[in-house]
């Protein structure tokens, strides 16, 4: 990484921070398909543009990842030509951000200076084309901020853009997608090979309109010594135009609008690198989620198992960084092989219930995806949790529903499990358990509270905050839930956030966390309540907003979905939390744990920042020194024990020393 954080913790007066935490991105594998993402517990990508290059001048080819949140993430190959393995040691690059609206950023690296370093373009969603100069070296790049427009011009790019010398004039042309037309604008670059001078040739070149989101991608992908040209549509799939010309006089003939079979479920990006060194090209292909239904997947793999001018793919992954199954994950656990040990279940947007099983035990966790149907429960907007309501030792299963995109008000869906704790058999017991004035969308939680050995129930609501309390009156074989309140303990929710009950302190009481969208701004965010009361008595009272100190990592999330449970029986609770972008986010408990560090923005581990302080940051004046290999962006940022910023002592570009 080019670009420090320096990170100093001081003492801070507001909430002690008596547990920690390690958010571990792939310590417990999870296999899909055959297939071990990179990072499983990256928390799922909504919005992915992959771009290969070798930016550190290793002779391998690294992974740059577009996404939604304003921010690149990087993945450094660390491995070989023949080999693609990565470092995840910290995901975001040099801290580059976007400031426009909506600002997504799509990386591109072309050497459009000859100056013999990758530069680096992105557009955004209002049209601009941002340009970072790479002021370092080949093997030590750093990028300077130049110009939101390239040469002060609007290119109207919202779908997609690429350089490519189609003309074979030593420097680079520009080509441009649009997101509403489906065009590629095709502009010459007039200049030189050191300074560009792009001029428009065709609005719609080759006459392609490809529907929304439109990204064009060149490779000479059958050896005949000229670029083929390749376009990602909205449909997810690809259009095909070979070039039968030459190298200086392209002639693209269109072929197919479905190259390969491949169809990635909306917005496809495609990106050629042979990343395993047998002199053909591999193909990934960056997406986007579909607006409804199941749609798993993050990023897709394809491996050339053809030749250098017979292309012939095979599907490796789709899910080739991380577990990804759409939108909106809501995730639940619960022991359903009677194996003693924690399965996980997750709902999504498309109304279904995926499950993976713990293949590991109870010290060592190993999942592996089953199935994106489970026993065919359907629920709308599907908000799992299970719960063994009737104490025949098997987990019966309770579904929130979501009103969207239309009536009738959300309910409270029961299945009982009729079969035994190693083989579940699930059927509808009711689709709507229990009565309540509910707006949108509801989220089930049960608990004891009440010490009396039988599972009480809780709903928080999406759109007032409020949160439900259903008292079950009856024995732990026959539940009765009896309506206590819509604002048990004060308790508010926020947009039906998932909560999970845990004795966090071992104090023999339940304390209760929800998952939820700050006050503040948007943060995503665990709210922690601690159990002043007895088992028996529960006397919430409110702790922190931030159990899980969010803010500390380079993530951009909403959460949906929130369980713990001691996966590692070391005998503290871990949290599994949901995102917005389908995937699963893991903290390791390591209270206690004096050899675990809770992970921050790191610095570069890679080119020798020497970094010192003192005396001892408790003191009233404290000095900080650094010696910098190599000119790049530098912050020195001082964070409280919550991981919030307080204050920024340095920032920007810093010369060698």
């Amino acid at each position: 990484m080019k670009y420090s954080i320096l990170i100093l913790f001081l003492p801070t007066l507001l909430f002690a921070q008596e547990f920690t935490f390690e958010l571990e991105f792939d310590a417990i594998p999870v296999e899909i398909d055959g297939w071990q993402p990179i990072a499983p517990w990256l928390g799922g990508l909504s919005f992915t543009q992959p771009e290969l290059c070798d930016i550190d001048a290793d002779g391998d080819q690294d992974l740059f990842i577009g996404k939604q949140e304003r921010s690149i993430w990087f993945l450094e190959n660390t491995g070989t030509p023949q080999v693609f393995d990565v470092d995840i040691t910290s995901f975001e690059y040099s801290g580059i951000e976007i400031d426009s609206i909506y600002g997504y950023i799509a990386p591109i690296f072309c050497d459009l200076d000859n100056d013999d370093d990758l530069d680096m373009f992105s557009y955004d969603v209002v049209g601009l084309i941002h340009y970072w100069e790479n002021v370092g070296t080949p093997t030590f790049p750093c990028f300077s901020h130049v110009t939101d427009t390239l040469n002060g011009m609007n290119y109207l790019v919202t779908g997609g853009m690429n350089f490519c010398d189609i003309d074979d004039d030593g420097d680079f042309d520009l080509f441009t997608g649009s997101t509403y037309y489906g065009f590629i604008r095709f502009y010459l670059n007039e200049g030189t090979p050191q300074e560009w001078n792009f001029n428009l040739i065709e609005e719609q070149f080759l006459g392609i309109s490809a529907g929304m989101n439109v990204h064009p991608e060149f490779c000479d992908i059958d050896s005949d010594g000229d670029f083929d040209l390749f376009v990602g549509g909205n449909d997810g799939k690809i259009l095909f135009y070979r070039n039968d010309g030459t190298p200086s006089e392209y002639n693209f003939t269109h072929v197919t609008d479905n190259y390969g079979g491949i169809d990635v479920g909306a917005a496809s990006s495609p990106e050629f690198s042979d990343i395993d060194g047998d002199g053909d090209f591999d193909l990934f292909v960056g997406r986007t989620e579909a607006n409804s239904g199941i749609s798993p997947g993050d990023l897709y793999l394809y491996e050339n198992i053809g030749n250098q001018t017979q292309a012939d793919w095979q599907l490796i992954t789709s899910n080739f960084l991380c577990l990804d199954i759409g939108r909106y994950a809501k995730c639940t656990i619960t022991d359903i092989d009677g194996d003693q040990d924690q399965d996980i279940f997750i709902g999504n947007s498309g109304n279904r219930l995926s499950y993976y099983q713990n293949t590991g035990d109870s010290t060592d966790a190993n999942f592996l995806e089953i199935t994106h149907q489970y026993q065919g429960i359907s629920v709308n907007g599907i908000m799992p949790f299970f719960c063994d309501i009737d104490a025949d030792q098997d987990p019966d299963l309770f579904c929130g529903s979501v009103r969207i995109p239309s009536p009738p008000p959300p309910d409270l869906y029961l299945y009982g499990n009729r079969g035994t704790p190693q083989n579940a058999d699930f059927s509808l017991v009711s689709s709507s358990l229990v009565q309540g004035n509910f707006f949108v969308g509801i989220t089930p939680c049960l608990a004891d509270v009440d010490a009396d050995n039988d599972y009480d129930l809780f709903l928080s609501d999406s759109w007032d905050g409020e949160y439900f309390f259903y008292e079950n009156t009856g024995t732990p074989e026959n539940y009765n839930f009896v309506y206590q309140t819509s604002s048990w303990q004060g308790i508010s929710s926020i947009l039906a956030s998932p909560s999970f009950f845990y004795d966090i302190d071992n104090d023999e009481d339940l304390d209760l966390f929800i998952a939820a969208i700050s006050e503040s701004g948007g943060e995503a965010n665990i709210y922690f309540y601690r159990n002043m009361g007895t088992p028996a008595m529960a006397n919430m009272v409110f702790q922190t907003y931030y159990f899980l100190n969010f803010e500390s990592y380079p993530l951009w999330i909403y959460l949906h979905g929130l369980s713990i449970s001691d996966f590692d029986n070391d005998g503290d609770g871990d949290f599994i939390v949901g995102t917005y972008h389908g995937g699963l986010l893991f903290f390791r408990n390591t209270t206690g744990d004096t050899s675990a560090v809770q992970p921050r923005l790191s610095l570069d581990p890679h080119h020798g920042i020497q970094f010192s302080i003192g005396p001892n940051p408790a003191n009233p004046i404290t000095w900080i020194s650094y010696n910098l290999p190599y000119p790049q962006k530098a912050e020195i940022a001082v964070y409280n024990l919550l991981g919030q910023k307080v204050a920024t002592l340095a920032s920007g570009l810093q010369m060698p020393g």
